[in-house]
């Protein structure tokens, strides 16, 4: 087991595979049925996972690469300026970027917490009473500033709202809403994802993904709170999204922060998938497909791309003496029942055809080794 800039290459396949998939399917119409939403933000997840766990293991199946890859290795270690190769140019980018990334988040993070320590606070007692039914795990406040209720904060959740005049079953919505988003960390979710946006800032698919990973949180938020509820509960819910809709405008949350109104095409999905009926499909959707993506992150180990080079004829002359190479071919590998591949610098021993082990080149002069065929790769 370890890591090498080969595994790292397949989980950032991996990672981009789960990304296409999710932004296909969300565009398919499927995210509107119940429960979907839970599944694809599963996906995202385990495909960040895969992103940032990239190790090998032992007992994984090696695809070896003898163009693409060593091709590329060549590339990559060309000098460009001085010592300095085009592979080092790269990840030295690769790094200002991520770096220049991190810094906007974190100045945007500051501005976005002295700005809210700027807002008029007023009191609204029914409001400050109605907040009280739901517990004490976040701080209130209310303000004219306030165009949208939203909760921001990570450490210390603030729900933010503005000063209006709705019904007390409205403010609870609302409530109910931004008390969820709590519950589900969403805001570390958010977080969470931001900051491999910053460390693959050069990705395309990070980008076209950052508005579904929002969309299907805050779908899992609606769905929580009033998906399983009375089809009169769902239409209140709904309309007090449409009350807010009607008087303020959607702008930019803060850093990780998550409105209950988005723009209009978001809500009209997520007014779409919380009417959506339920279905015998979507239950076993919710069952069976979990498992099956599970199942294929794991899967995803099992798989290694290496790069593979055959020996140049001034290595083939420097095997040792009682040692004979030749080109290796898939019937000599049929009838072959031992055999010794020098490739990528290294001598692997096969036995009927299977892979078992490294040898060093002292092992090679041992009795049990030094009768065993020598081949150059296929």
């Amino acid at each position: 087991m370890g890591v090498t800039a080969y595994s790292i290459i397949v989980s950032v396949l991996f990672y981009n595979l789960s990304l296409i998939v999710v932004y296909l399917l969300s565009r398919s119409g499927v995210i509107r049925a119940k429960y979907t939403s839970a599944l694809l933000l599963f996906l995202t997840f385990l495909g960040a996972v895969r992103l940032l766990l990239p190790i090998d293991l032992n007992q994984a199946y090696v695809i070896r690469s003898y163009k693409v890859l060593p091709a590329v290795e060549d590339l990559l270690s060309k000098p460009l300026l001085g010592s300095l190769s085009l592979g080092r140019i790269l990840l030295l980018i690769w790094a200002v970027g991520t770096t220049a990334f991190i810094l906007r988040d974190v100045m945007k993070l500051r501005r976005d917490r002295l700005a809210a320590e700027q807002f008029e606070i007023v009191e609204n007692e029914r409001v400050s009473r109605i907040a009280e039914e739901f517990g004490k795990g976040f701080e209130l406040k209310i303000s004219p500033d306030v165009d949208l209720p939203y909760v921001a904060g990570f450490f210390h959740p603030v729900i933010y709202l503005p000063d209006t005049k709705l019904s007390d079953e409205e403010w609870r919505n609302i409530f109910r809403h931004e008390t969820q988003h709590i519950q589900a960390h969403d805001e570390w979710k958010k977080l969470f994802f931001r900051a491999i946006r910053a460390i693959f800032w050069w990705n395309p698919l990070v980008y076209m993904s950052e508005a579904d990973i929002n969309l299907l949180i805050e779908l899992q938020c609606d769905e929580r709170v009033a998906g399983q509820g009375r089809l009169d509960e769902q239409e209140g819910y709904l309309r007090t999204m449409i009350e807010l809709m009607k008087h303020y405008a959607y702008g930019d949350a803060p850093v990780g922060a998550s409105r209950m109104i988005g723009r209009k095409k978001e809500m009209k999905i997520r007014f779409e998938a919380l009417l959506a009926p339920k279905t015998r499909r979507s239950k076993v959707l919710r069952t069976i497909v979990p498992v099956i993506v599970a199942a294929l992150f794991v899967a995803s180990y099992m798989v290694i791309i290496q790069p593979a080079r055959l020996p140049s004829d001034e290595e083939l002359s420097a095997y040792r003496e009682g040692h004979t190479a030749h080109d290796i071919s898939p019937d000599i590998i049929a009838n072959t029942d031992q055999f010794i591949l020098y490739e990528n610098g290294k001598y692997c021993l096969y036995i009927d055809g299977e892979y078992v082990a490294d040898l060093s080149e002292d092992l090679l002069d041992d009795p049990q080794f030094s009768t065993i065929p020598i081949y150059g790769g296929y």
